[in-house]
């Protein structure tokens, strides 16, 4: 009955009952707009950060030895008992070694009674045109073909004319390949050219007989959905330090940009708080708006509460009656503000680029607010109306 008489009070009022919604949904329509922007642009900062091909959070621990000679030597800095403790952590998913990385690739050659650093490309489908011989093919690939296609220039320093390679033997890390092409180089060294890759090998041959090597003093930890990147990587260094196969040859050390996150990540989430903080400022004027429209409904309607209060309604239902009637007034437009501040919210997402994050805290927010403003600015309002006394109604 409450609820009833609470929303055919409003309805009776409709312009003055909507005037005085408005405020409230502007207020809830821009703190739930900046605050879905705000956590989506934040969760998309901390991915870039931490970006990798399987779209989860990795975090990089490295083993840094304390004697140099260990990088040198063929000791797995982590070993397969660390993985076992690895696993273990709360939180992780995976643990794997890094992969290879096949874009920048470079390898001695010897030319010239000197050894000399070139870069390497590896080829999935078809080489580079060649000047002499031919490309590297699928069918090189398909085979494993230990075949090799160089630039004129590593060409003539090495055999003494781009001709006289093709056909030649080349070492590489003691694998000796077939150069079956040679193609043109640059026309000088420029600052461009200068990190252009010398030799090219099809992809497949090179992992057969290269991809086997592994950066044994580093391990990737995949985390699972919904883990806490810094909270894991505390973990999993404090385990390694404890129990690691190496920990007394060194110490265990997780990559700075897993670091970074966590502060990167309080304070975007700072200003967003902070920014939704000056826009909620609208939602005390609107509470300050409720109140004014509540001493007016209760100064307009003495002659209903002295009815009430004749047939037997006591102070209390009085109270609780116009508490209602504040509570809804507030609540429609918490509703009506949280659908245009999430339309306003993809709007602006679609704009910028950047996703919108919707969680339990934003609608919470949209309902709890609106209801507190609701009870908190009608309580005085109420409280008159529940003191009014019968004889001076009838007066």
């Amino acid at each position: 009955m409450n609820w009833r008489s609470s929303l055919g009070s409003i309805f009776k009022n409709k312009k003055r009952s909507a005037l005085t919604m408005f405020g409230i949904i502007i207020g809830i329509a821009a703190v739930i707009a900046i605050l879905s922007v705000g956590r989506g642009f934040e969760r998309d900062t901390i991915e870039s950060l931490t970006a990798n091909d399987s779209e989860k959070l990795e975090v990089n621990i490295d083993f840094v030895p304390g004697n140099d000679a260990l990088y040198s030597s063929n000791i797995d800095m982590i070993q397969a008992s660390d993985f076992s403790l690895l696993k273990n952590v709360e939180g992780v998913e995976a643990v794997a070694y890094p992969k290879n990385d096949l874009s920048y690739i470079y390898k001695d050659v010897q030319v010239k009674d000197k050894t000399k650093n070139y870069r390497i490309a590896v080829v999935a489908k078809k080489g580079k045109a060649v000047r002499y011989g031919r490309s590297i093919s699928m069918y090189d690939n398909q085979t494993q073909s230990k075949v090799v296609t160089i630039d004129s220039s590593l060409a003539k320093d090495l055999f003494g004319s781009a001709k006289a390679a093709v056909g030649r033997g080349f070492n590489l890390d003691n694998q000796v390949f077939t150069i079956v092409g040679v193609f043109p180089s640059g026309e000088g060294e420029t600052m461009f050219s200068m990190g252009e890759a010398k030799i090219q090998i099809p992809r497949q041959t090179y992992s057969h007989f290269f991809g086997n090597e592994q950066y044994t003093s580093s391990v990737v930890l995949t985390l699972a959905s919904g883990s806490q990147l810094n909270k894991v990587a505390d973990k999993a260094i404090k385990k390694l330090q404890e129990a690691g196969a190496m920990r007394q040859q060194g110490e265990y050390q997780v990559s700075n940009m897993a670091m970074m996150t966590d502060g990167i990540s309080q304070v975007l989430s700072s200003i967003t708080l902070f920014i939704s903080a000056v826009a909620g400022i609208s939602l005390f004027i609107a509470g300050v708006g409720v109140m004014n429209m509540m001493y007016i409904s209760v100064s307009e309607r003495t002659k209903e509460i002295g009815i009430r209060r004749a047939l037997g309604a006591t102070r209390g239902a009085i109270r609780l009656q116009f508490l209602l009637e504040g509570m809804t007034l507030t609540l429609v437009g918490g509703i009506i503000g949280y659908l245009l501040g999430m339309a306003v919210a993809y709007g602006i997402g679609k704009m910028m680029d950047i996703s919108v994050s919707v969680d339990l805290f934003t609608v919470s927010l949209a309902v709890g607010v609106s209801s507190a403003i609701g009870l908190l600015f009608s309580v005085m309002p109420a409280s008159e109306a529940a003191k009014k006394d019968l004889i001076d109604i009838l007066r």
